[in-house]
């Protein structure tokens, strides 16, 4: 009969035991790291979708109003992500044929938006590009003189 003190046959299956407890945790990890940089990445876009959706009602406002009307508008990007007022992706050359969209750029992924006014840029060649970071944003309605459409301009204060 076997003594419980000189029994060793648990040990033989220790170091198993131990190395799936570690892959088991590892596993669990990297689970959990993935799920904190999606939050994170999430969080970003929530972020920038609130200060542009700040900038397209201004717009949008200010369109109303007509020609020659002028805000001014403070607005903080996160890192990582790019907003393009006025085009759609890969479309870069093809200003004005999309001045009412504009799209979000995350890494790779783009999230296009739509809205009432144009955009342009403060010398009406092309869309404008935000980058990340604190801007100081001004925002002017014109007319283009061939379309007659009504653009709202935006510049760095």
């Amino acid at each position: 009969m076997y003594s419980l003190l000189k029994n060793e046959r648990a040990a033989d299956s220790l170091p198993l035991r131990f190395t799936i407890a570690s892959l088991l945790i590892l596993l669990i990890m990297a689970l959990f790291f993935t799920a904190i940089s999606d939050l994170k990445g999430s969080s970003d876009e929530n972020m920038a979708i609130i200060e542009i959706d700040k900038l397209v009602s201004n717009s949008e406002q200010i369109s109303v109003r007509g020609e020659g009307s002028i805000i001014y508008l403070e607005i903080d990007i996160p890192e990582k992500v790019k907003v393009h007022m006025g085009e759609l992706p890969h479309e870069d050359n093809l200003w004005p044929s999309n001045p009412k969209n504009y799209y979000m750029q995350i890494g790779e992924r783009h999230t296009i938006y739509e809205s009432m006014s144009a955009f342009s840029n403060e010398n009406m060649t092309g869309a404008y590009t935000i980058s990340p970071g604190h801007h100081e944003l001004k925002l002017e309605t014109e007319r283009e003189t061939i379309t007659g459409m009504l653009f709202v301009k935006i510049s760095e204060k």
